[in-house]
């Protein structure tokens, strides 16, 4: 790969997370989870969950970089039919980053799509197993360790900062929740091995 640099990077998912938490607030005054205490479950709350995984993406960083776009979302593609040509828009926030910042922007912005038709929901979903399997497949061909952990600090990222733009209750809540299911996951394995982190792929289809 030409753009590729043997360059460690941090990860900022969730450090976008807090610039972006009042704006989340504004539109869904909600969505900012309380702490919660079940019999013996402690359940975090949501700007307590958010600097739990801040702690952990500290000490995370990606093993190279290469050129990404920046702000990898579909309306930032334009397919020429006719050429079968993609062209890029938008490409002032391309730099030399982390991978994972694309690929997970690229399919959440897929899910966020509010389609519930079951024909074009299946469609949608087949687009981001597959390029959700290619991004797996060329993190293991560069022995990237922490391509999981750091995929699912991205994806939260991206599924509680996309609720601002949805404002359909039950489908912004969906993200919601499933930024929090991620980040709870990714609290719990704080003790561990970051390298051995799995993240539950099922979480990417509607």
């Amino acid at each position: 790969m030409k753009t590729k640099k043997d360059e460690m990077l941090k990860l900022s998912a969730i450090s976008q997370i807090k610039d972006r938490f009042s704006n989340i607030c504004r539109v869904h005054p909600t969505y900012s989870r309380n702490r919660k205490i079940i019999e013996s479950l402690n359940i975090y709350s949501s700007k307590a969950l958010i600097e739990e995984c801040a702690e952990i993406e500290n000490d995370i960083y990606s093993p190279f970089t290469v050129l990404i776009h920046g702000d990898f979302n579909t309306n930032n593609l334009v397919f020429n039919h006719k050429e079968q040509k993609i062209n890029f828009i938008d490409l002032y926030r391309s730099k030399q980053g982390d991978y994972v910042q694309d690929a997970s922007v690229f399919l959440i912005s897929n899910y966020r799509l509010p389609i519930f038709k079951t024909k074009i929901r299946n469609r949608l979903n087949e687009i981001i197993e597959h390029f959700y399997k290619f991004y797996s497949s060329f993190a293991r061909q560069n022995h990237d360790n922490t391509y999981e952990l750091r995929m699912a600090l991205a994806l939260a990222r991206s599924f509680y900062t996309s609720t601002r733009f949805e404002l359909d209750d039950d489908f912004s809540k969906d993200m919601f929740l499933r930024a929090h299911f991620l980040m709870e996951k990714i609290a719990s394995f704080k003790t561990d091995s970051l390298n051995n982190f799995k993240l539950p792929s099922d979480v990417l289809y509607y």
